[in-house]
């Protein structure tokens, strides 16, 4: 038995330090992360060519404050809720205007906007309205949905236009985004889309290669991605935590799981301090398996008044408070309290299986 225990321990330990594989995706079609050019694209545009460089921190708090108000009104559409992301793209959350004329939030053209039924005049312009222009960008998104049957296309021709994907479509053959030459661009469009949501939605998973809490008010003022190095195969190691390598998508992603865990309490916290688990069921996932009551450890970063602890294993397990919401609360660290592992599938808008009570149960 204590040999077992040992070598579970043991391996628990090469996980964190190895990488393991995760999925990324954009409203639920697979990210091609296994093609290197792909993996080291979405680093480099990570790193480099965000515009919102030195205001992460603003910027997630501008988020928390317009996501409220934008994700309904998605979902009336049945469209992703991945799309509220592209709003900071286009322009930070703000009511900005494009050298070419586009306007407000979601940064919509003149023309564009009577088509959607928008007002636009000298004294009025209902682009700069949050809800009717969220309202006249979903139904865009829906009809470029329904044009080239893709989510992904379509975020990249309301970046180029229709018009412009379906020619490139046609001339090379190819409807995969990550295949087709296109302008410089839309060639990075749907890579600074999906760099926000992963930075936003797994932050854990990229401070330890920037080597500090990337949303630290502290550091709000300097560049996250400030003289980056060469991105090259050498720097396989600065990228572990987020080397990806993916099987064939299936349609159908099995359910999560959830694992009890129990927080054990620590009196203080700073970034980069090591967050101790205590396992109150057997975990097992993508063939790791670990007794329950064994510990398991990773580094932690406040974000948002919410502690993201990377434990190692990517996306594949994650760690959630009891309230259903990934991180945890920073007050639970002192007092220690019950919180969640989950594994498999995607951590949202699925059902989930509890291994305590072995019922299912739904994510909000």
């Amino acid at each position: 038995m204590r040999i077992r225990f040992v070598l579970t321990v043991l391996l628990c330990l090469l996980l964190t330090h190895s990488g393991i594989a995760q999925q990324v995706d954009f409203c639920g079609e697979v990210v091609p992360m296994e093609r290197d050019f792909v993996s080291y694209r979405l680093m480099d545009v990570i790193k480099r060519n965000l515009r919102y460089q030195g205001y992460l921190p603003s910027l997630r708090l501008k988020a928390e404050q317009y996501f409220p108000i934008i994700e309904p009104i998605l979902q009336q559409y049945n469209v992703p809720l991945d799309f509220k992301y592209l709003p900071i793209v286009e322009s930070g959350l703000s009511n900005a205007t494009s050298p070419v004329g586009a306007q407000g939030v979601w940064q919509i053209m003149p023309g564009t906007a009577a088509e959607l039924g928008l007002t636009v005049s000298a004294g009025y312009d209902e682009r700069n309205h949050l809800i009717k222009a969220t309202h006249a960008a979903c139904k865009l998104i829906r009809l470029l949905h329904d044009q080239l049957n893709s989510w992904t296309l379509a975020a990249a021709a309301y970046n180029a236009g229709s018009g412009n994907i379906s020619k490139n479509i046609k001339r090379q053959g190819s409807s995969d985004y990550y295949q087709l030459l296109l302008n410089n661009e839309t060639a990075q469009y749907i890579y600074k889309i999906i760099a926000i949501k992963q930075l936003f939605e797994s932050p854990e998973l990229y401070m330890p290669g920037f080597g500090y809490n990337v949303f630290s008010k502290n550091t709000s003022n300097g560049s996250v991605f400030a003289t980056p190095a060469p991105v090259s195969k050498n720097n396989d190691k600065e990228f572990n935590t987020i080397r990806i390598a993916v099987g064939k998508p299936t349609p159908n992603r099995p359910a999560a799981t959830v694992y009890a865990a129990r927080l054990q309490n620590n009196s203080s916290f700073e970034d980069g301090q090591l967050i101790s688990i205590q396992l109150l069921d057997d975990l097992q996932a993508n063939g790791v398996y670990i007794r329950k009551n064994s510990s398991i450890s990773g580094k932690g970063w406040l974000v948002s008044s919410r502690i993201y602890v990377d434990l190692g294993f990517g996306n594949t397990i994650v760690l959630y408070a009891a309230d259903g919401k990934k991180g945890v609360p920073a007050g639970l660290l002192k007092t220690g309290g019950a919180v969640q592992l989950r594994s498999a599938g995607d951590n949202k808008n699925v059902g989930l299986v509890n291994r305590s009570t072995e019922h299912a149960v739904a994510l909000r």
